[in-house]
Parts: C-alpha cells; sequence; structure tokens
C-alpha cells in the first residue's frame, strides 16, 4: 500500500521550506521542490511508502507545513462528470439543465463543493453534490448566458467575464456550509482588485482537480 500526503489547512508553501524538508532525499528530493511548489493545491505528494510519508510528514511539520497521511485508497476520486449547459438559482434549490433538455434540481444542503477556475485549457464551474456523489461541470464558452439574465452586467453585457463572475459568486454566497475552491472563494468578493487573472489561474489542469480532491477529503474528515 502508498500513501499521500494531505495539507490540513490550505497553503501555499514556500520553495525554500521544501528544499528544506526534502533535504535528505527521503520519498522526495530537492529537485522535486519546484515542482511541489508550483503544484500544491493541498494534496503534497501521492505514492509514498508508509516510513517515507511519515519522515516527510516530520520534516515538513518542521518547517511549518502541517500534513496528514492518507492510504492511497482513501485519497477521494471525483465522480465521472455530466455537463451543463445553464443553471437557476432559487432561495431552495440549485436546478441544472443538462444538453438532453434534463433538468436537475438540488437542494442547497446537497451542494458539498463549488469549484471555478482557469486550468490552462478553459475557464470552468464544478459542482460536487449530493454527499460527494454527483459531479456537474459547465465552462465559460459553453455556459447558455442568454438563458441567464441575472447574471448579465447590464453597464457591459458583453463582458463575459463578469457575467462568469456573477454566476460563481451566487453559487458561492448561496453555498455558506459548502467547501469552494481558492479561485471560487477569489471571485466571490464584493470588490475584486489586483490580478484577477492570475488570481484564478492553476498551472496544470492536475492542480485544479488536487484542489478539488483536497475539499472532498475535507468534507469527509470534517
Amino acid at each position: 500500500m502508498t500513501y499521500a500526503l494531505f495539507q490540513t489547512t490550505w497553503m501555499r508553501p514556500g520553495i525554500a521550506a521544501l528544499l528544506r524538508a526534502f533535504a535528505t532525499g527521503r520519498g522526495l528530493t530537492v529537485a522535486d521542490a519546484r515542482l511541489v511548489a508550483d503544484d500544491a493545491f493541498g494534496l503534497l505528494a501521492r505514492d509514498l511508502e508508509l516510513d517515507d510519508a511519515l519522515f516527510l510528514q516530520q520534516s515538513l511539520g518542521a518547517e511549518g507545513i502541517e500534513v496528514q497521511v492518507v492510504p492511497e485508497s482513501d485519497v477521494p476520486k471525483l465522480p465521472d462528470p455530466v455537463f451543463f449547459w445553464y443553471l437557476e438559482c432559487s432561495d431552495e434549490a440549485l436546478r441544472l439543465m443538462e444538453p438532453n433538455g434534463v433538468a436537475i434540481e438540488i437542494p442547497w444542503g446537497r451542494v458539498d463543493v463549488v469549484a471555478a477556475g482557469f486550468d490552462q485549457r478553459e475557464l470552468r464551474v464544478d459542482l460536487i453534490t449530493d454527499n460527494r456523489d454527483r459531479h456537474y461541470f459547465s465552462t465559460l464558452d459553453r455556459l447558455e448566458f442568454d438563458r441567464m439574465p441575472a447574471y448579465i452586467e447590464l453597464n457591459e453585457p458583453g463582458n463575459m467575464g463578469a457575467r462568469f463572475t456573477k454566476l460563481i459568486r451566487d453559487l458561492v454566497i448561496r453555498t455558506p456550509e459548502s467547501n469552494h475552491n481558492q479561485a471560487a472563494k477569489f471571485l466571490a468578493q464584493d470588490d475584486l482588485s489586483g490580478d484577477v487573472t492570475a488570481a484564478i489561474t492553476y498551472p496544470k489542469p492536475s492542480a485544479y482537480f488536487e484542489e478539488i480532491a483536497w475539499l472532498l477529503w475535507k468534507a469527509r474528515t470534517r
């Protein structure tokens, strides 16, 4: 059996701390430090032998990076995704429309994770629901905002980024007890400032989905 390292709290570890933690080459080496630093979104490492995982837990802890050793069999797997074209939000529930015309209504209490961000391929939104058993997603270029007038900015009707931001903010606000990834939290702010694109961009697709896996693990252990 092999093991993974999950951070107990979300924090992007610094490269200097990782270099010191990996200095012995036990399980991970200094050459891995940059890769881990660039791709650290809650799930730091996978497929480690138990002795190496426990050693790294101790050395990372000495650098202020708290991790939990988790069997690979317990690493959450995302359910197969189902695409949706548009959504409607009421006070009681989220309503999604699939391409085949089937409408799915999900009470807000059954939404476990709201995630958003640019994964180097597309700007997407992912929803994990029903006790982490169902996965719905869509992308900016395929969302039918003409059917979602609530998210069209009257002063900037053609601004697709503003529409997407408004949609994510609505989803986050309506799911205060759910888990939200860092990009969704950022977009949900009332006044966005700084480099918005950089704040919601993931270094590669695996980083985006590893953060969702970390959120599912946190939801399971909460």
